[in-house]
């Protein structure tokens, strides 16, 4: 069975958002059409991943900034196992009109088996020129330098591996509400712990 969330989301003048998306391998889908409509909007959208076994994910947001000043901030991190599979589609477009709009587009994803699979792909769609706008994606594995330099502290290597995935994971949650960071603290560190 196929799950997915789809929400289409409309900020007013001056309003703020921050969405906290936490995925755990239950939803196939999550669709966000998010619309700054308003002079001075702002969405802080953080999402966490975490993915294992044959979990498959296609996160797909899109940012339309559609007034002056509005501001955007994506922050995707997460972490996949086994033949976890994530495929990630991410645009923002600052349509004309939109003149000091600022967005920032990143996804940082740690690959933790060789069957792990993720595909990222950022897009930017600017039709206006006072604007600032940046992206970035990275994908990477654990280092064994880092993993080395713990165990040689006389730490397993399978509570250093926990270690590093838990710091990696943790680095978005001092942006989350706090009541959502220590219930997935929780959940990474579940997470963590399992094979």
């Amino acid at each position: 069975m196929t799950k997915f969330m789809q929400k289409n989301i409309v900020i007013k003048k001056n309003q703020e958002l921050v969405l906290p998306i936490l995925w755990t391998g239950n939803e196939s889908l999550l669709s966000y059409n998010i619309r700054l409509a308003g002079k001075g909007a702002k969405i802080t959208l953080l999402a966490l991943l975490l993915g294992k076994k044959e979990d498959k994910l296609n996160l797909k947001i899109k940012i339309y900034h559609q007034k002056p000043g509005t501001n955007s901030k994506i922050i995707i991190k997460g972490a996949l196992k086994n033949s976890a599979d994530i495929k990630l589609n991410g645009l923002v477009k600052i349509e004309p009109g939109a003149k000091d709009a600022n967005t920032l587009l990143a996804s940082h994803i740690l690959l933790l088996s060789d069957k792990a699979r993720v595909q990222v792909i950022p897009s930017l769609e600017i039709s206006e020129k006072d604007i600032k706008a940046g992206h970035a994606a990275t994908i990477d594995r654990i280092n064994d330098m880092e993993l080395f330099y713990i165990t040689s502290r006389g730490l397993s290597e399978k509570t250093a591996k926990s270690l590093i995935i838990q710091g990696f994971l943790s680095s978005i949650l001092n942006e989350f509400p706090a009541d959502i960071a220590s219930q997935t603290r929780k959940k990474i560190k579940n997470y963590t712990s399992e094979e």
